[in-house]
C-alpha cells in the first residue's frame, strides 16, 4: 500500500459520507476461524482438570480512544475520523486473548481476573499492550509485555512455569487497503501472541 493509499485509509475519500463505521475485533467469524483448529487439539481434556489463571489486559492510554489509530511517522499518531470500535478495544482484546488461550492451552483455563480472585486461584497472567495499530508503512503492529505468576506451582499444586516476564513484538504487512483488512490482521496478531504465551508458560 502506497503512502497515498495510507492517507486514503486514514481520512477516507472526500466524497465519502460523513457517517461512522464500526468495527469488531472479536467478531463471530474471526473467533471461529482463529480458534477452531486449535480446539480440536484439546479434545478430551476436562476443563475441571485445568488450573485457572486470572487474565488482565491493559492498553496504553492512547489506545483507549473509541477511534482506530494509525501511526503516520516515527513520532506521530492519528485517530481515524469516522472509524470506531464497536466496543472498547480493551474489552475486545481481553475477549479475543481469553478465547485463543483457552483454545490452545492444554493445562490452563484462562478467566477474567475477578473470576479467578473469587475462586481463590493464585495464578495470574497480566498483559500490557503498548502498540496496536496500522502504520503508514503498510504494517499492522502489536507490541508490549506480559507477566505470568503461578503461586500454585510454589505450593506443589500445579505444573508449568512458576513465573515468567516476556516482551513481544509482532508485525504483518497489510495485505489490502481498508480498515476492515487492518482489523482482520490485528485479530490474527492476537492469536500469534496467544500461541507464544501458551508455549512459554506451559513448558
Amino acid at each position: 500500500m502506497s503512502l497515498i493509499g495510507a492517507a486514503l485509509l486514514l481520512t477516507g475519500c472526500s466524497s465519502a459520507p460523513s457517517s461512522n463505521s464500526y468495527y469488531l475485533l472479536n467478531s463471530y467469524s474471526a473467533a471461529g476461524k482463529t480458534s477452531q483448529g486449535q480446539i480440536e487439539l484439546n479434545q478430551g481434556v476436562e476443563p475441571s482438570e485445568k488450573t485457572s489463571v486470572g487474565l488482565t489486559v491493559q492498553l496504553a492510554e492512547y489506545l483507549n480512544s473509541p477511534y482506530l489509530v494509525m501511526q503516520i511517522n516515527q513520532h506521530k499518531l492519528s485517530y481515524a475520523s469516522f472509524h470506531m470500535w464497536a466496543e472498547p478495544l480493551a474489552d475486545e482484546t481481553l475477549k479475543a486473548l481469553q478465547l485463543d488461550l483457552n483454545a490452545i492451552s492444554k493445562t490452563l483455563k484462562f478467566v477474567p481476573e475477578a473470576e479467578a480472585l473469587q475462586a481463590n486461584e493464585l495464578a495470574q497472567l497480566s498483559i500490557e499492550i503498548d502498540y496496536f495499530y496500522v502504520t503508514a508503512q503498510s504494517k499492522v503492529v502489536l507490541s508490549g509485555r506480559y507477566q505470568y505468576n503461578n503461586k500454585l506451582e510454589m505450593q506443589g499444586k500445579a505444573k508449568g512455569q512458576q513465573a515468567i516476564e516476556q516482551t513481544f513484538t509482532f508485525e504483518e504487512p497489510l495485505e489490502a487497503d481498508g480498515y476492515s483488512q487492518s482489523v482482520t490482521q490485528m485479530r490474527s496478531l492476537l492469536l500469534k501472541l496467544a500461541k507464544q504465551i501458551a508455549v512459554n508458560i506451559e513448558r
